[in-house]
C-alpha cells in the first residue's frame, strides 16, 4: 500500500520550488539531480512516483510512471512508459 499523503507531500514541495523559481536558480543538471534524489527517497517511504510527480514530472522532464530523465515524454511517460 503506497504512502499517498508523502507522495502528494513531495509534490507540493516539488511545485512550490517550481514556484520559487528554485529549478530556474539551479539549472537543468542540478534540478534533475534534486528530483532523482527525492525520489530515491520516497522509495524507501512507500511513495508513489506517479503522485509525486503529478502535474510536474513532465515539466521536470521525469518520466511519472519509471521516473527515467527525458525530454522525450507524452502526457508525463516515457515511450517505454507510454
Amino acid at each position: 500500500m503506497s504512502n499517498h499523503d508523502g507522495s502528494y507531500m513531495l509534490n507540493d514541495v516539488l511545485k512550490l520550488l517550481e514556484k520559487e523559481q528554485i529549478f530556474e536558480q539551479i539549472g537543468r543538471e542540478k534540478t534533475v539531480t534534486l528530483v532523482t534524489e527525492i525520489l530515491r527517497m520516497s522509495y524507501g517511504h512507500d511513495c508513489n512516483i506517479g503522485e509525486v510527480l503529478e502535474d510536474i514530472g513532465e515539466r521536470l522532464g521525469v518520466c511519472s510512471s519509471c521516473g527515467t530523465v527525458t525530454w522525450e515524454l507524452k502526457e508525463g511517460y516515457c515511450d517505454q512508459c507510454q
